[in-house]
C-alpha cells in the first residue's frame, strides 16, 4: 500500500486519530487504489478528494478538485496518464469540488471535444446563488476557516462556473468505454448531491455523504442540511456492496465489511439525531430544550469516523429543527426581541456594572462553566467595547472556549469573535482554525 492507504489503516485501527489528523489534512497526493481489467483508478487526497477512472474511451473524473488546488491535482493525474478528459462528475456544487478550468485550458490546447460533465440539476442553481452572494461567503468562510472576521468577496464564489452540461434529476446510468457508472441524487449536507457507484470495480464514491467524521449536517454558517434524507442514502449505498468507499474528504475504507459498519453507524447516528429532535418537537419542546436533552449513543461516539472534528451533533440538531419547525425556537422574547446592544446594557445595569459582569464571566470561565462565561462576557463587551479591560477578559473568555472546542466550526467562529473583541489569539498559537493547525503540527512531526 501507499502512503495513503497507509494512513488509512492507521485511522481504521487507531494508530491515529481524527483530532490530530483532520480530515481535510495531511497526507495529500494521488494513489493507485484499484486495477480492472488493465483499467486504472486513482484517489487524490487533497483537501477535498478526486478520483480518476480510465476507460477505453479516455478518464471519467468525480470531483475533479477545489477551485484553489486543482491545478495541483491536475499535474498529478497528467503525470500517471495522458488519455483525454471523457467524463467530469460533481457529485456537489461546492467549491472545493468543481474545480475544472486546467482541463477544458487542456482541451482547448489539444483541439480536443470538451467533457461531459454531469450534476444533478440543481448545481447551476447553486452556482447562481454563488454569485450573487459572493462577499457573504467570503465572511463566512474566512470565519468558519480562518477565525477571521471579514475578507470581503471570495474570489472561488466570484468565478465564472463551468455548469453541468448534462443534469439528471433522481438517477442516472451511463456508459463510458464499457464502464458504467452510476449516478444516484439524495439531499445531504446539499440539495444537489450526488453519489457515484462503479459496478465493475465495486467502488463507491461517497461525495460529501462520508468524510469521516460527524456527518456536515449542521453547519451553523450554512443553508439547510437534510439529515434524515443522508441516513436514507447511506442506507441505500449498503445495499450495492461496495469493497473501496472513495469519501469527499478524508481517506478511503478498503472492505465490504469496514465499509458497511461505516455507512450503517453514519445513517444510525443521524436517524438518532432526527428521531430524538422530531420526537420532543411533538412533544411540544422549545429549540433550547431540545438541544439540552438530544445525546447519541455512546458506542457511535467512540468510532474514529464519526468525530466532532468539523461539525457538531448539536449544530445538527438545529438543522432538523429549522426544517421542520422553522427559525421561531420557541421562546416567545426571541419572537420580536428587543435590539442585542440594548439587551446587554439592561442586563449590565442589573448587574452594577460591565467591570463586575466581566469578572463575573471570568470566574465562571475558570469554573469551566463556559457556556454561561460567553453570555456574560459578550454582553460586558457589547455595553463597553472600548474598555480595554473588559476586552480583555471578554477575548479571553472566547479565547479558552475555542481552546477547549473540537469542531473546526466552532474553533474557527470563537477564534474570529476574540479577535473582534480585541484579543489575539495568535499568541496562544489560536490564530488557526483546528484543521490548520493540526496540519503544522503534522508536518513538525
Amino acid at each position: 500500500m501507499g502512503k495513503i492507504l497507509d494512513f488509512a489503516e492507521d485511522l481504521w485501527v487507531g494508530r491515529k486519530n481524527t483530532y490530530s489528523n483532520h480530515p481535510f489534512g495531511v497526507p495529500r497526493g494521488l494513489e493507485l487504489i484499484n486495477e480492472y481489467n488493465s483499467q486504472r483508478t486513482w484517489f487524490y487526497r487533497g483537501f477535498s478528494n478526486s478520483i480518476i477512472r480510465e476507460t477505453s474511451e479516455g478518464l471519467v473524473i468525480v470531483d475533479p478538485g477545489a477551485i484553489f488546488d486543482v491545478h495541483t491535482k491536475f499535474k498529478a493525474v497528467r503525470e500517471v496518464t495522458s488519455l483525454q478528459v471523457n467524463t467530469v462528475i460533481y457529485t456537489h456544487g461546492h467549491t472545493d469540488h468543481v474545480g475544472i478550468k486546467p482541463y477544458i485550458d487542456e482541451c482547448e490546447k489539444n483541439n480536443w471535444s470538451k467533457p461531459q460533465v454531469i450534476g444533478h440539476e440543481a448545481v447551476s442553481h447553486r452556482f447562481d446563488r454563488y454569485k450573487s452572494t459572493a462577499s457573504w461567503n467570503g465572511f463566512i468562510n474566512a470565519r468558519q476557516f480562518g477565525g477571521i472576521n471579514s475578507r470581503g468577496t471570495d474570489p472561488t464564489y466570484s468565478i465564472d462556473f463551468f455548469h453541468p452540461n448534462v443534469s439528471y434529476n433522481k438517477e442516472l446510468t451511463i456508459q463510458i468505454g464499457g464502464v458504467e457508472v452510476q449516478l444516484k441524487h439524495s439531499r445531504g449536507e446539499t440539495d444537489d448531491h450526488t453519489w457515484v457507484y462503479f459496478p465493475d470495480s465495486k467502488i463507491l464514491c461517497t461525495g460529501d455523504l462520508f468524510i469521516w467524521a460527524i456527518p456536515n449536517a449542521g453547519n451553523p454558517q450554512k443553508v439547510q442540511r437534510y439529515a434524515h434524507e443522508w441516513a436514507l442514502a447511506l442506507n441505500k449505498m449498503k445495499e450495492n456492496n461496495p469493497e473501496i468507499l472513495c469519501p469527499g474528504h478524508g481517506v478511503p475504507i478498503i472492505g465490504q465489511e469496514r465499509i458497511y459498519e461505516a455507512l450503517d453507524n453514519t445513517a444510525l447516528l443521524l436517524e438518532s439525531l432526527h428521531d430524538q429532535t422530531i420526537s420532543l418537537m411533538n412533544k411540544g419542546a422549545s429549540l433550547d430544550s431540545i438541544i439540552h436533552t438530544v445525546k447519541l449513543p455512546e458506542d457511535l461516539l467512540k468510532k474514529p469516523y464519526l468525530q466532532p472534528v468539523y461539525d457538531e451533533p448539536e449544530f445538527i440538531v438545529r438543522n432538523i429543527w429549522r426544517l421542520f419547525g422553522g427559525w421561531y425556537d420557541g421562546t416567545p422574547s426571541h419572537l420580536k426581541p428587543a435590539p442585542e446592544i440594548d439587551q446587554a446594557k439592561e442586563i449590565v445595569n442589573l448587574a452594577g456594572g460591565a467591570k463586575k459582569l466581566a469578572e463575573r464571566a471570568l470566574e465562571l470561565m475558570k469554573e469551566g462553566k463556559l457556556r454561561l462565561a460567553c453570555h456574560l462576557a459578550e454582553w460586558a463587551w457589547l455595553d463597553a467595547p472600548n474598555d480595554e479591560h473588559i476586552s480583555e477578559i471578554a477575548s479571553k473568555v472566547f479565547i479558552t472556549r475555542a481552546k477547549l472546542e473540537k469542531s473546526t466550526m466552532a474553533v474557527g467562529i470563537y477564534i474570529a469573535t476574540a479577535r473582534k473583541m480585541g484579543g489575539n489569539p495568535d499568541k496562544e498559537m489560536l490564530g488557526r482554525t483546528v484543521m490548520q493547525s493540526q496540519e503544522l503540527r503534522n508536518k513538525k512531526e
